[in-house]
């Protein structure tokens, strides 16, 4: 009997409002996978239910209890997981620690560093405590912190966010206390925890981040440009006029800063796999504002396109993070 190729999990939905922006992500994994090497199928995750399919459509036997799939000769575990879920439970360890215990490994950060980076909030403080430049910021737990106490540790304009949601869903910026209701009643609609961070003006640097064969590279820098006040959820998906520039247009000083910094970030959090790291450039210095642990990975995302400027093809990188998972799941 022929051996079979290693079964692997291409994981997509979750629950949050980015379900919709992970199945496209996971259609670019997918598509990547060499089927010579490794035998991939969809694990699509709700809150209702978790179901396995093959690409072309077919429903398959899935076991959720053990992380296993039947072929058609018995359950058996799948090898890997690919992990394509924006928000939780993909982006925030509770996945990852599922996996951990039935000793599946996938191509993401472990439970600490996913847990930690989902939240705005822990990450910037983190990073200022190891060093790093980030904007001042406030945690809020409820919705009934008086503006004027905003005002006075953060000032205005400010930026208010959902401690933990992705694609600048429920953000806004706020020039004065009279729209800090609406915009805290818009975040906590996202999450039950809000940041206030004050705002830093400068051109918007992001840089993608990878490891693989124990080696941290950090991409070319992407630029991005919008009319809009900032880089929302419109001005991501949906606004044409919103421009993304790679390699970004800046002083090659500001090239080699920006990924430096975006490797020793990904470094001293424990990152794996993808991650993108984002900066504002205000002409003197560089802050920090955000780490993405899981980015989008659809034909029109930021990080395919950093990585087609480095001259990286995306099969190359997928089939590297699967390898690579395979081979220290094996040594452990």
């Amino acid at each position: 009997m022929p051996q079979l190729r290693p079964p692997i999990a291409v994981v997509r939905g979750g629950y949050s409002g980015e379900a919709v922006i992970s199945h496209q992500s996971a259609e670019r994994m997918m598509i990547a996978i060499d089927r010579e090497l490794y035998d991939p199928f969809y694990v699509t995750i709700t809150r209702d239910a978790w179901s396995c399919g093959s690409p072309e459509g077919a429903i398959l036997a899935f076991d959720r209890g053990g992380f296993r799939i039947d072929r058609g000769a018995g359950m058996e575990p799948f090898a890997f997981a690919l992990i394509a879920i924006h928000g939780t439970p993909g982006e925030d360890g509770k996945l990852q620690g599922y996996l951990d215990m039935l000793g599946v490994p996938y191509q993401t950060g472990g439970v600490v560093n996913m847990a930690i980076t989902f939240s705005k909030y822990a990450t910037t403080a983190l990073l200022r405590q190891a060093g790093f430049t980030t904007a001042d910021s406030m945690l809020l737990t409820d919705g009934g912190t008086d503006p004027a106490t905003i005002a006075e540790r953060i000032g205005f304009p400010c930026f208010v966010k959902p401690d933990q949601s992705g694609s600048s869903l429920g953000i806004s910026k706020v020039r004065s206390a009279d729209a800090l209701p609406k915009a805290l009643a818009l975040a906590f609609a996202e999450s039950n925890a809000v940041m206030v961070e004050a705002a830093v003006t400068g051109r918007e640097l992001t840089c993608g981040v990878v490891r693989t064969a124990g080696t941290t590279r950090a991409l070319p820098l992407c630029e991005v440009r919008t009319p809009r006040e900032f880089f929302d959820y419109h001005a991501k998906y949906h606004d044409k006029a919103t421009e993304e520039i790679v390699p970004a247009p800046v002083p090659d000083m500001v090239t080699h800063l920006c990924q430096a910094r975006s490797a020793a970030i990904y470094d001293a959090l424990g990152c794996r796999g993808m991650v993108r790291v984002d900066h504002i450039w205000t002409g003197e210095v560089l802050s920090t504002i955000e780490v993405n642990t899981t980015p989008g990975f659809s034909a029109a995302s930021i990080f395919p396109k950093m990585l087609q400027a480095e001259g990286l093809a995306v099969e190359d990188l997928i089939n590297d993070l699967v390898q690579d998972g395979l081979q220290t799941a094996g040594t452990r």
